[in-house]
């Protein structure tokens, strides 16, 4: 029975007996108080008349402010559970007291006080000892259990109090409460001290309650803007159960006669808590494990608003009321009670000490004494019929169901913070340069610091500043900053940096020449025939690509007929790659060749597109150039003269690190059409893997829908899992980079099954730690294959759960799913809880289910081995109960490396069993010899011939 109870209610290793302290606790504290409500409510609607049972509220509300700040102040000072034996005391006394005076009008408004006071100061303070006992991991868990507690609490004391009302006066009752209350101070004594249940974990939180301490409580709701939606919250419910209440007890005044009051109250109530338990038992705390949270709050007031509504059809008749109270009574302690002490986690634990009293104890009273001042004046004017209360019930509920319904994005923010404290929108526009920060900058472009002046240059230039450097930035002497100044100006409208480029032209750099010449040909202001006489082979070629084009335009071939520039006339048609000035630099050998060849690809990227290029790209794509910069010059060549031939070698040199992002631009820029191209090297598993693992990004760069619809097909029918992980990172950048909107529920069915796989592999690793006391010493800890099958299970678990928080972010994209995946795997259990509760919230559609029944698995605070237990429900698979059964699924692996390692480690161990598997593996699986080779042959002889 004790086992079944701590799988039921999941309460873990070490919390059986705090749990089980707490739930007795509180079950005697709410026996003792519904013993002593069941009198009170008695001798209140014997002995008072039903319109002025707004006094009694007003009463409550005044003298529990000030009772609240006695008890909170004594809580500082004595501590949770000294204070709370106290007032156990004080209570019983209070109540033996009240007995003893002879019963009249005050005394029986004096026992109705001194019952709210008990109940709106007892019951909190036992809630404050137990978030002193609790983590917020443990209260997750173990709130929804002890909260029980007070639902049979209730059952118990309603029908103690049924029972004993038959043979004692109602006013003895409060004897019998009095000796409950004394009971329940001692069992306080058995409860451990909360130094020792909290630990790190108390300590922390007394240091933030400590560096908080002197902050008002306004303070603390400015720096929480989400206190005011649980203080409204708090108000409202408070407001519309009052109302509600009151609408009972003055229903049951005016229909029932006095001597059967205190018999049917009693009944009532024994029944109500009964209804309640059950509420508790089968669907309190699953329907908040199930909805979450931010869900399970509206429950109470949809239902209250709906029986509201109910009885006001009716108009208000006593058994339409007496249901309606009976739904209030069945969520008012389970689902309500849950829901709204959960709601508080979230917020840091300092801003919740220092607030929670407030909202819980002045705002309480307040609302009560307000709603009970405006019944009370109803009454009093005559206005109160059971129509008006039902009205007054309905606008109550639907105020209360309202602001729980607009608390899910709120609570979603503060989970948001909880788990993360960074920004997590995309990055703006840069900010605007003030003059003060512009003349710094300009500054540092005098410096003697390189990287101070192409800084200065970059920031100038991305906040559209560029014409504040000065062309004279032309006169430097360094050539990173010459080169990134005649870049910048190349791409710019300006003109007063010609004069000092073509000086450029005679630089002793050839790179700084190069650089000098495009940025004037970008202009139309570059001199080629400057350029023929230069030394340099790199210039050479891109001069001669330039006159060759001047010399085939229509003017030269005119003056050449003409005889004027005493050449040969041209052929239009003429292939440049035949033409006088370029065939040479084609044919030349060496690193003057290969120079002079770069010099053409980089006059090609420049010029403007024309046909007749295209023939001479490809022939110096035929003569690949020895480095990184001839890769990149090629395809910015093919980009700028729109050469779709090219697309197929450019898509074979993807394979190539060196220039890989100049090919992915350039297929880019070549547009749409290339895209096809891509996606069906993608879908050819005959390409290389190297070239197919870097088409998932390059399909990324396009941007557009299609792209992405390719990418998500790509995962969805992928059978290599590097090519898969690509594609996953590549999509996820095509949403976050380009706000595409992909098939939410296709991608959740991805992250489901890679979820399913990581709980395949976690039971298939937790298997492998069965039985290892039967392993000689040797091969647990110093066995070379078993680490490496361990390992590569560890390195594949931590690649699933990746991919599946990958996913998620592809679904999610403006939420920082990173940070919560992090937190997940964190050691912090606060954090884990944290990120659990967010991913509860964030997944609340109905398909997510089985989704977020996993990631709860993931983020739980569970040994490897009830995390496997847990899942193989919801998963459907089978536990091995043994290392061999495991061994034998992992020598069946798809995975050829894990099969490999499982049956090398198999034949390690040396049971016969697993000798069968083995070989029948083999037998089966040809590549299981390519994969192990020699070790693994050398391996079968020896064991075979060692077992006969």
């Amino acid at each position: 029975m004790r086992a079944w109870i701590m799988r039921a209610f999941d309460i873990r290793a070490g919390e059986g007996r705090l749990a089980a302290l707490a739930f007795a606790v509180l079950l005697l504290l709410i026996s003792a108080h519904t013993i002593l409500e069941t009198a009170r409510d008695a001798l209140l609607l014997t002995r008072m008349p039903a319109r002025e049972l707004g006094i009694v509220y007003i009463a409550v509300a005044i003298c529990t402010l000030p009772a609240a700040g006695i008890g909170s102040r004594a809580g500082e000072r004595f501590g949770a559970r000294r204070t709370l034996m106290g007032m156990l005391i004080a209570a019983a006394a209070s109540v033996v007291t009240l007995f003893l005076l002879p019963t009249s009008r005050v005394t029986i408004v004096t026992v109705y006080v001194a019952s709210g006071l008990i109940g709106s100061v007892l019951v909190p303070q036992f809630w404050t000892l137990i978030g002193s006992l609790f983590t917020v991991a443990q209260a997750r868990r173990l709130v929804s259990v002890v909260a029980a507690a007070g639902i049979v609490g209730g059952v118990l004391g309603s029908g103690a109090a049924a029972a004993a009302i038959m043979a004692i006066r109602i006013k003895a009752l409060l004897i019998v409460s009095a000796t409950v209350f004394l009971a329940t101070a001692g069992l306080l004594a058995f409860l451990p001290k909360a130094e020792r249940i909290a630990g790190p974990a108390k300590t922390r939180a007394q240091t933030a309650a400590r560096s908080s301490a002197g902050s008002s409580p306004a303070t603390v709701f400015r720096k929480e803007p989400f206190l005011w939606r649980i203080a409204l919250l708090v108000v409202l419910s408070t407001a519309t159960l009052l109302a509600l209440d009151y609408f009972f007890k003055w229903t049951v005044a005016r229909t029932i006669p006095n001597a059967e009051v205190g018999p049917f109250v009693a009944r009532y109530y024994a029944a109500l808590n009964g209804v309640s338990l059950v509420v508790q038992l089968l669907i309190g705390n699953a329907l908040v494990r199930r909805f979450g949270v931010a869900v399970a709050i509206t429950v109470t007031p949809f239902l209250l608003l709906l029986g509201a509504v109910g009885t006001l059809v009716v108009g208000g008749v006593a058994i339409s009321v007496e249901l309606l109270k009976g739904l209030d009574g069945s969520f008012r302690n389970s689902v309500h009670r849950i829901t709204t002490e959960l709601i508080y986690l979230p917020i840091p634990s300092s801003s919740r000490e220092r607030a929670k009293p407030l909202i819980d104890g002045a705002l309480v009273r307040i609302a009560q004494g307000v709603t009970s001042a405006f019944l009370l004046a109803l009454g009093g004017a005559s206005f109160l019929t059971p129509r008006i209360f039902a009205v007054v019930v309905v606008a109550l509920a639907f105020a209360w169901l309202v602001t729980a319904i607009s608390m899910r994005h709120p609570y979603l923010g503060l989970l948001r913070r909880a788990v993360s404290t960074d920004s997590m929108g995309a990055p703006g526009d840069p900010d605007p340069i003030d003059m003060e920060s512009a003349e710094a900058l300009v500054g540092h472009l005098s410096s003697s610091d390189t990287g101070q002046v192409v800084g200065a240059m970059r920031v100038l230039a991305r906040r559209k500043r560029e014409r504040l450097i000065s062309s004279l930035i032309l006169m430097h002497e360094d050539e990173v900053v010459l080169m990134r100044a005649l870049e910048m100006f190349g791409e710019s409208t300006r003109t007063d940096w010609y004069g000092r480029a073509e000086k450029l032209l005679t630089h002793p750099s050839e790179p700084i020449r190069i650089a000098a010449a495009r940025a004037l040909a970008l202009h139309n202001q570059l001199n080629v025939e400057k350029l023929v006489s230069d030394a340099g082979s790199r210039l050479q070629g891109y001069a001669a690509l330039h006159l060759a084009l001047r010399e085939l335009s229509p003017a030269a071939r005119a003056r050449s007929q003409k005889g004027e520039d005493g050449q040969k006339p041209l052929d239009p048609a003429t292939d440049l790659a035949m033409h006088p000035r370029i065939a040479p630099l084609l044919e030349l050998e060496g690193e003057a060749g290969d120079s002079a060849r770069l010099g053409l690809l980089t006059a090609i990227g420049d010029v403007q597109p024309m046909q007749r290029l295209s023939a001479l790209l490809l022939e110096l794509s035929e003569k690949p150039g020895p480095s990184a910069e001839w890769t990149e010059l090629l395809a910015r060549a093919a980009a700028r003269q729109q050469s779709t031939a090219m697309v197929p070698q450019l898509i074979a040199n993807l394979t190539r690190r060196d220039g890989r992002e100049a090919i992915r631009t350039a297929l880019v820029e070549l547009g749409e059409p290339v895209l096809d191209q891509v996606w069906s090297a993608l879908r050819d598993r005959r390409r290389p893997r190297n070239l197919r693992m870097h088409l998932p990004n390059t399909l990324a760069r396009f941007g557009t829908k299609k792209a992405a619809d390719h990418l998500l097909e790509n995962i969805e029918t992928e059978h290599d899992g590097l090519v898969r992980y690509k594609s996953i990172r590549a999509l996820g950048r095509v949403v976050a980079e380009h706000h595409i909107r992909i098939d939410r529920v296709r991608v959740e069915k991805l992250a489901y099954a890679n979820l399913v796989e990581h709980f395949r592999i976690m039971r298939l690793r937790a298997g492998l730690c069965k039985g290892l006391a039967a392993v000689p010493e040797m091969l647990c800890r110093k066995n070379a294959t078993q680490r490496l099958l361990v390992g590569l299970l560890d390195d594949k678990l931590r690649q699933s759960l990746e991919r599946t928080f990958r996913l998620l972010k592809i679904t999610h994209p403006n939420e920082d799913i990173h940070r919560v995946y992090i937190a997940c795997l964190s050691t912090d259990k606060h954090a884990r809880a944290n990120a659990a509760e967010f991913l509860d919230v964030l997944l609340r559609r109905a398909d997510q289910q089985p989704l977020r029944a996993l990631l709860r698995l993931v983020a739980d605070d569970l040994s490897l081995d009830e995390r496997v237990a847990r899942a193989a429900p919801l998963v459907h698979f089978v536990i091995p109960r043994s290392r061999n059964e495991a061994l034998t699924a992992l020598i069946n692996d798809n995975d050829l490396t894990v099969a490999t390692l499982a049956a090398l480690y198999a034949l390690e161990v040396g049971d016969t069993p697993l000798f069968v598997a083995v070989r029948d593996a083999r037998r089966e699986r040809p590549s299981l010899e390519q994969m192990a080779t020699k070790v693994f042959d050398d391996s079968i002889d020896t064991k075979e011939r060692s077992h006969g």
